[in-house]
């Protein structure tokens, strides 16, 4: 049985954890640096979860294994904008719709706060992409050289956006 609901800032320590095993796991998927997430306050961590809407996804026995965060731009001229940020879904309950849920959450979130979603993926990361197209994102852009993930090792970054608005973009 799965669950998917917003986490809060009670559930600070085990998205946390998660997301250190998600860093370790996938380096290349997060712009956020493994040491520098380490030293990150729990405080900190909760005060994130309070400011934006990360959706959990629970597995029966595993507890807290998927998630998916969602973020407003914050410039007034931006705040039409939104973006997916920090998805992941563990490798052992991969394979059983989890991810799709979680997006679905996401952009159900999303539709209530802004004209347009977007979202940056390593364009070698098949199945993410697979699954952003699914749900409508569209590529609008390449970024070589994104990140650098290791000395001579770099991601190229494909950057999607979903339009949510009912009228013309």
């Amino acid at each position: 049985m799965t669950d998917i609901r917003r986490l809060t800032a009670a559930d600070a320590a085990a998205f946390h954890a998660l997301r250190l095993e998600a860093m370790a796991a996938e380096p290349e998927s997060f712009g956020t640096d493994i040491l520098e997430e380490r030293t990150r306050p729990l405080d900190r961590v909760a005060a994130t979860l309070a400011a934006t809407a990360v959706f959990g996804g629970f597995v029966d026995g595993e507890g807290l294994c998927a998630m998916a965060g969602f973020a407003r731009h914050e410039p007034l001229r931006e705040r039409h904008k939104g973006r997916v940020w920090s998805m992941y879904v563990r490798d052992s309950v991969r394979g059983r719709g989890l991810g799709g849920r979680l997006l679905d959450a996401v952009i159900a979130h999303a539709g209530d706060e802004v004209d347009v979603l977007q979202l940056i993926v390593v364009s070698t990361n098949a199945p993410a992409v697979a699954l952003y197209e699914s749900r409508g994102f569209q590529r609008w852009g390449l970024e070589p050289f994104a990140l650098r993930v290791a000395e001579g090792r770099y991601t190229t970054d494909a950057y999607y956006w979903l339009p949510l608005s009912r009228g013309p973009l």
